[in-house]
C-alpha cells in the first residue's frame, strides 16, 4: 500500500504547493480559486498520514529488527513530511479564511491589522509551500534510492 499512496502524495503536495503560491502572489487567482488550495493541501495531508502509516507497517513487516542505511534515511525524511504538509494546509486555510467576510467581520481588528494578517498568511503560504515541496522531494528521493539503489 505504501508505494501506491506515496505516488498520490508526490502529486497532491506539489500541486497544493503551486496552487497556494499562485493564490498568494496573484490576487485574481486567489479570488477564483477560493478554498481550492486548502482543499488540495488537506487531501495531501490525509494522503501523507496514510503513506506514513503504511510505511511504518511495511517497515515492521520487512525489517523486524530495525532499519539502517538508505531505509533509515528514508524513514527519517518521511517522518517530517507531515509537518511541512500540515503547515501548508494551515497556511492555505488561513489565507482563504482572511478573505471571507463572515470571518473578517467577526474579528475585532482594524483594517490595517487585517491587511497585515493577510500579508502574513500569504507569506506563510509561500514559505510552507516551499518547505513542503522540499520535504516531499527529500523523502521521495531517499525512498527511491532505498529501493533502486544509488
Amino acid at each position: 500500500m505504501h508505494p501506491l499512496v506515496v505516488h498520490f502524495v508526490v502529486v497532491a503536495v506539489p500541486v497544493a504547493a503551486l496552487v497556494a503560491i499562485a493564490a498568494a502572489v496573484w490576487p485574481a487567482a486567489r479570488t477564483k480559486m477560493g478554498p481550492l488550495p486548502s482543499i488540495i493541501a488537506f487531501l495531501g495531508l490525509i494522503a501523507t498520514w496514510v503513506a506514513m502509516s503504511a510505511g511504518e507497517a511495511l517497515e515492521e513487516q520487512r525489517y523486524p529488527d530495525g532499519v539502517s542505511g538508505p531505509v533509515a534515511t528514508h524513514t527519517e525524511a518521511g517522518d517530517v513530511v507531515i509537518i511541512g504538509v500540515g503547515c501548508l494546509f494551515g497556511a492555505a486555510l488561513l489565507m482563504y479564511l482572511v478573505t471571507l467576510p463572515p470571518v473578517v467581520e467577526r474579528l475585532p481588528l482594524s483594517e490595517p491589522v487585517l491587511k497585515i494578517v493577510d500579508v502574513v498568511a500569504r507569506v506563510l503560504s509561500v514559505a510552507a509551500a516551499v518547505a513542503a515541496l522540499y520535504l516531499v522531494y527529500k523523502a521521495g528521493d531517499s525512498g527511491a534510492r532505498s529501493v533502486w539503489g544509488g
